[in-house]
């Protein structure tokens, strides 16, 4: 066991790096964000544990993703290791009252399966897997029910259920001609933000959790993907392409105000918008290029005075 413990801390080592350990990178950005995680291969899909003491994201393990976690100090620590394609969904994906994390499990290309582990690290189990696709699962404010994407009519619809260790009841929520995608309750639980792709642009929307006023709060020419939301229920953060390059960017409900958070040539991507500190992690390519993502981070701005943009 003993030996089984070093091989794991020099292999994390020789995988990832954390802030400042590569001289011939700046210390600072000059947007202001620091490198948090890096890694040889890409980090990406990051959410952060309830109260924001732990950063989830995916990366490599040998051959396919799994989930790691990361506390800010030492090296980040494998959660799971199933050599399926396993990723999380945007904040939202880990209970605080079940103190369990739900992800997806992909096998093949043919279907995915919805799983859970504790968050303290333990065994996954399964809680549903029927044969079809389903991504980006999460949990409701109080955690008795899950929110996700199934693939079905060619097209991502945003499904839900009620929760049961036992068995599980899926029930269509919003299911459109088009793909919804990395849906999370706000923290009230008022309102389900999601990305919606159409086949020409992604935008981001917004639904009540009854399925009811379905509607663009933010809506352009440009590219606007990986909604998250920030520490309280009136702001969300997003990555976009309408500056020319892809940059995170934040917008109240109305999507009237608009404030830039990062600004880089290098591709950032992943808002997770810490709910305790209410600092951001992001997923960017800005070290290595060629979609090869790191992890930063970067103070959020201030933006209860912004206008609108």
């Amino acid at each position: 066991m003993k030996y089984t413990i070093i091989v794991l801390t020099v292999i994390l080592t020789a995988l990832f790096s954390a802030c400042g350990n590569n001289p011939s990178e700046p210390e600072q950005w000059p947007d202001g964000a620091y490198l948090y995680v890096a890694s040889n291969f890409p980090d990406t899909a990051l959410t952060w544990s309830p109260y924001g003491s732990i950063l989830v994201f995916s990366s490599f393990n040998g051959t396919s993703p799994c989930l790691y976690g990361f506390d800010g100090f030492g090296s980040p620590v494998i959660m799971t290791s199933s050599n399926l394609n396993e990723s999380v969904g945007p904040n939202g994906c880990w209970s605080a009252s079940e103190g369990k994390i739900v992800f997806t499990a992909f096998s093949g290309n043919t279907n995915s399966n919805i799983l859970t582990i504790p968050g303290n690290i333990g065994p996954p189990t399964v809680i549903l897997s029927d044969g079809q696709k389903h991504l980006h699962p999460t949990w409701s404010p109080n955690s008795d029910s899950l929110l996700f994407c199934t693939y079905s009519d060619s097209y991502w619809g945003l499904w839900k259920a009620e929760y049961s260790t036992d068995s599980i009841t899926c029930e269509s929520l919003y299911t459109p001609s088009f793909d919804c995608l990395r849906p999370s309750y706000s923290p009230d639980g008022q309102w389900i933000l999601f990305e919606v792709n159409d086949g020409a642009q992604s935008d981001i929307w917004l639904i009540h959790p009854d399925g009811s006023n379905p509607h663009a709060v933010i809506e352009a020419s440009s590219d606007d993907i990986h909604p998250c939301w920030g520490p309280e229920n009136d702001w969300f953060a997003f990555s976009s392409d309408r500056s020319g390059q892809w940059d995170i960017w934040i917008s109240d409900l109305d999507g009237n105000t608009l404030v830039q958070v990062t600004d880089d040539p290098g591709k950032d991507i992943y808002p997770a918008w810490n709910p305790g500190a209410g600092w951001f992690a992001f997923s960017s390519d800005r070290i290595g290029g060629a979609d090869n993502y790191d992890i930063f981070s970067i103070d959020a701005p201030s933006y209860k005075s912004a206008t609108h943009h």
